[in-house]
């Protein structure tokens, strides 16, 4: 081999450590030491690989330098070991960022599906295809009184086709509550996926009562019908009441709230114990007076609203005489069921002859508080007299001759105090 082909290796300076050199390992050079052929191998056969003393374990020539050691301080603090990175804790700060990015994140996404299901909901979906009037018992065909179904749906104005969301289904029953007053209940309802039901009750003319504007007819709920100048003939009236201006549609709006109370309470009373069907007037007496006419012959005085529906219970039993010996068919008088002597003893008396229907005039707008502290007491000394409601005069103290003049009962006893006079 020619010196130009020789390869010169050079062997790098001896490092210094501490003043001492470090040995270098051997190097190989294959000019000088050749690494041997290897016999041919054989199918199957295992290779075998002889490498000159040396070869192995060799540092390269470009390896960089050890960084020097620093000599430990006495007492000094030992560095941990380095080895793999570990992954650093996040603080609190950190945590409770990102859970609110999190919560901020869940909120604009449940937003935006809220509005792409409005906008499908009001553009593609919920279209009306039927439109039913059927009874507040979801039955059909509905009783709508004088109206037909076509004057009905005409009233709700909802075309088909238009979105089962697209209107308000308050403001359509207000509408058609103005629209069709001889109706006493209108409800509009939606049901999924494509119908809007109209459930509907008739009204029938009850009452009437005067107000500034006329004569107000009124259904058993107090809802005014209609507004006429001549007084009905055949409806029972209703006076003592204080009535802002009437609207057709609308139900009675009266000038005190404690006034408004008592008549619907009244309103109640008489329905439940079967009255309301044989009154010709009731009058509200200011809440202290007040009355009902029963059949046009008996002046049934209820006096203040406390005890209502006791005194109306007893009334009832003693004007429907379902057993024959209360009041007659023919009897003629004014019954008196507005005395209490206290909680628990009641007197009821009955005169007979004729009677006066006075009229007594209506509250004054500034009397609304007066008339809720009459409420409030009449509440009050019905609840402490709840257990007497449950007491009836008996059948066998009572004379089946004639109509008598006094009842008095109480929790315990009931019997009579006196005799009509012959």
């Amino acid at each position: 081999m020619s010196d130009k082909n020789k390869r010169t290796v050079r062997r790098p300076a001896a490092r210094q450590d501490g003043g001492k050199a470090v040995p270098q390992a051997p190097l190989f050079d294959q000019q000088t030491a050749p690494i041997p052929r290897q016999p041919r191998r054989q199918t199957g056969e295992m290779q075998q690989m002889v490498l000159p003393l040396g070869a192995v374990g060799m540092e390269p020539l470009n390896a960089p330098e050890p960084a020097p050691r620093r000599r430990k301080k006495a007492g000094g603090r030992k560095r941990p070991e380095s080895g793999p990175a570990r992954r650093r804790q996040m603080t609190r700060g950190e945590m409770r960022r990102r859970r609110r990015r999190r919560r901020w994140l869940a909120f604009f996404f449940v937003v935006f599906l809220m509005a792409v299901g409005f906008i499908l909901s009001v553009t593609v979906l919920f279209k009306v295809k039927h439109i039913v009037v059927e009874n507040l018992d979801k039955t059909t065909p509905a009783n709508t009184g004088i109206y037909t179904e076509d004057a009905i749906l005409g009233a709700l104005a909802v075309p088909l086709e238009e979105n089962l969301f697209g209107f308000s289904a308050a403001e359509k029953q207000a509408e058609m509550e103005l629209q069709l007053p001889y109706l006493e209940t209108i409800r509009v309802r939606r049901r999924l996926p494509d119908t809007v039901v109209v459930q509907v009750a008739p009204a029938t003319e009850s009452w009437c009562a005067k107000t500034d504007a006329g004569w107000a007819i009124l259904s058993d709920g107090l809802k005014v019908l209609k507004v006429q100048t001549d007084q009905p003939a055949d409806l029972p009236v209703i006076t003592g009441l204080g009535v802002n201006a009437p609207t057709a549609g609308r139900f009675l709006s009266l000038t005190t709230e404690a006034q408004s109370e008592q008549i619907a309470d009244l309103m109640e009373q008489l329905y439940a114990q079967d009255l309301a069907g044989s009154c010709t007037r009731i009058d509200m007496g200011l809440g202290t007076d007040a009355y009902f006419v029963y059949d046009g012959r008996i002046k049934v005085l209820l006096g203040t609203f406390n005890n209502l529906d006791y005194k109306l219970s007893v009334a009832a039993l003693l004007l429907k005489n379902e057993s024959g010996e209360y009041l007659s068919s023919t009897d003629r008088g004014t019954l008196d069921v507005s005395s209490q002597l206290d909680d628990s003893v009641h007197r009821f008396t009955f005169a007979p002859g004729s009677f006066e229907q006075e009229e007594s005039e209506p509250p004054p707008p500034d009397s609304a508080n007066s008339a809720s502290g009459s409420a409030a007491s009449g509440s009050a000394s019905g609840a402490a007299s709840g257990s007497a409601s449950a007491s009836q005069p008996s059948s066998d103290s009572v004379p089946a001759s004639s109509a008598p003049a006094s009842w008095s009962t109480s929790d315990s006893t009931s019997q009579s105090t006196s005799q009509p006079e012959e």
